[in-house]
């Protein structure tokens, strides 16, 4: 019997073993999750996978354009610049109906990802990243005049969100694995592993932390290591000879190449904005956009066939030819800067996928290699870097990661001091008289502010629906003031709104001596509008504004202003309590 008894028990126990071998094992994915998404030491185990990943994306990428402008270039049924011409269209109508049909204002890049990793918490989506890779892919293979690493950027940047995403990290650890993404992309296009970390944190967070900075740097490594040991396709400025050695004298002069590279840099950006306004503003189609910014860079392209594509060895010539038997002269490299700018301006502006450094880089390589040829004291080749270098960094905002690429693509020092010099001066007047970048002025054409302070951001994530109380009475329009005051009588000191028979809100009851007046007259003679009327979907930062620019504590929230329809009140000390831990977490996420 007491066997029996023995092996109903056991049962019982294999349950309560399993149970709590379930809860252990709970509790171990749980400390696991914390440790990935809190420490440093997690985040960074996270980075190196991260950066592999984008190292085999940005290859991906590169091997997808390259293919497609291989199998492009075998048609040859008519005289290839008109083939180009009729190519450049024919990407833009594709790009416009992709545009129609997954209704996007524009194809994503660098002024998105720095959205998202300021407003959004990093977040980004695979789709999008996969769409806008296909486009840019397309649009490079034929031979657009528009950049890779804008694309590059982007498609890091969705790597590293979606792997925290799919892991359920938080807002800063998505953030920094975004961070890692960029990083680790701008590595493996430039062999250029410090620069990416440093434009990870200058352009993309914004911020330079310790918690970001371990994690960004072994994803930037990860991924310049896989880039050398597959022997990747990457950015290589070679200086065909030792570059003259720079005199104090020298400096100044590097000085006026700064202000001239943020003419032509602000002359580049002002076209690129001014033609997309100037779309909006003819109401011009968005779908047809892309196609007539192929036709225009198709018909530069007839005058001066060597602005498409990407120009590398545009560029490389032009950095060492020989000045006593120059293969560019003044005219060419002038003429060829003006039909870049403008095939690219063109591109760019009526929503032709791409990137914006490549065309910055071109452009500013013909400036150095126009200032060079005038200024014989100064050495040619340096002259070229100090033009690319100064124009690139004036576009895209990033002094810091410019300077380190030519120092890492050139290995010279003489070379990245003068440089530094340009680059300075250039990124100054830039930021002084058009923006930071071109990213920027884009981010506040959108509306959004991203230098705004931390709790703002976290507020306008955040909807008043999320504060919203049921303690209130609605009451019917004409209700009469005996039925107010029997009302005010069962609920004392809760709000009362005046709502007509579908429920929309049409207006408040004011503090008035009800017992003088008639107590059969109608409320809607006494009602009137509230100071503030805030809606359920409005966003936290806006209703805190609201209640700031008034003097009431209470306001009803509504569906919409068109509908009036009443779902609530809202309080003005909830609002207060919101802001506070918004203050609070936005000095944990920096």
């Amino acid at each position: 019997m007491a066997e029996t008894e023995t092996e109903e028990e056991l049962p019982e126990e294999s349950e309560s073993r399993s149970s709590a071998g379930f809860t252990e094992r709970v509790r171990f994915v749980g400390h696991v999750h914390r440790q990935l998404n809190f420490s440093v030491f997690g985040l960074s185990l996270l980075a190196i996978p991260v950066g592999i990943l984008s190292a085999y994306g940005a290859w991906g990428f590169l091997l997808a354009f390259n293919s497609l402008g291989s199998w492009l270039r075998d048609f040859d049924w008519i005289e290839p610049q008109y083939f180009q011409w009729l190519a450049l269209i024919a990407g833009g109508v594709i790009f416009g109906i992709i545009l129609q049909v997954v209704k996007w204002q524009r194809f994503t890049g660098p002024a998105h990802v720095i959205v998202a990793a300021s407003e959004n918490g990093g977040k980004l989506r695979l789709r999008d990243g996969l769409i806008s890779s296909f486009a840019d892919a397309l649009s490079l293979a034929l031979a657009a005049p528009v950049g890779r690493y804008g694309p590059a950027v982007q498609l890091g940047a969705t790597i590293g969100s979606v792997c925290a995403q799919a892991l359920r990290l938080g807002e800063t650890s998505i953030r920094i694995l975004l961070g890692c993404g960029v990083a680790a992309a701008i590595s493996a296009a430039f062999n250029a592993p410090i620069a990416g970390v440093i434009f990870a944190h200058e352009v993309i967070l914004g911020h330079f932390k310790l918690k970001a900075f371990a994690p960004i740097t072994l994803a930037s490594v990860s991924s310049v290591a896989i880039a050398r040991a597959h022997s990747f396709e990457y950015v290589a400025l070679k200086l065909w000879s030792a570059p003259h050695e720079i005199t104090l004298g020298h400096y100044p002069v590097y000085l006026g190449f700064g202000l001239l590279a943020a003419l032509v840099a602000m002359l580049y950006m002002s076209g690129v904005m001014a033609i997309s306004k100037t779309a909006e503003r003819a109401h011009i189609p968005k779908w047809i956009q892309p196609a007539i910014g192929g036709a225009v860079a198709g018909a530069m392209a007839l005058w001066m066939p060597l602005i498409l594509g990407l120009g590398d060895n545009v560029l490389q010539n032009v950095l060492e030819q020989d000045l006593e038997d120059p293969k560019f002269g003044l005219t060419m490299l002038l003429s060829l800067g003006l039909a870049k700018l403008v095939a690219s301006a063109f591109s760019l502006g009526l929503r032709y996928p791409g990137g914006t450094f490549t065309p910055a880089m071109f452009l500013g390589a013909m400036l150095g290699g126009v200032c060079g040829m005038l200024i014989d004291s100064l050495d040619y080749q340096i002259s070229v870097l100090v033009g690319m270098g100064a124009v690139v960094g004036a576009v895209i905002g990033a002094p810091l990661t410019v300077i380190l690429i030519v120092f890492e693509l050139t290995e010279n020092y003489e070379a990245a001091t003068a440089v530094m010099v340009a680059v300075v001066l250039a990124n100054a007047v830039v930021t002084r008289y058009f923006a930071r970048s071109l990213f920027h002025r884009q981010i506040r054409y959108w509306g959004i502010e991203i230098d705004r302070p931390a709790e703002q951001r976290i507020l306008s994530r955040r909807q008043v629906g999320t504060l919203i109380r049921r303690h209130y009475t609605p009451i019917q329009a004409d209700a009469t003031v005996q039925e107010l005051q029997e009302e005010q009588q069962k609920n004392p000191g809760r709000a009362i709104y005046v709502v007509d028979s579908r429920g929309d809100l049409v207006g408040e009851v004011p503090e008035l001596n009800w017992n003088d007046i008639d107590s059969e007259l109608p409320l809607k003679e006494f009602c009137q509008e509230p100071k503030v009327i805030l809606e359920q979907d409005e966003s936290l930062w806006s209703g805190f504004e609201k209640f700031e620019a008034s003097d009431v504590d209470l306001a009803p929230v509504v569906e919409s202003v068109d509908s009036r329809r009443l779902v609530g009140l809202a309080r003005f000390p909830d609002f207060l309590a919101a802001y506070r831990r918004a203050v609070q977490e936005g000095r944990k996420q920096s």
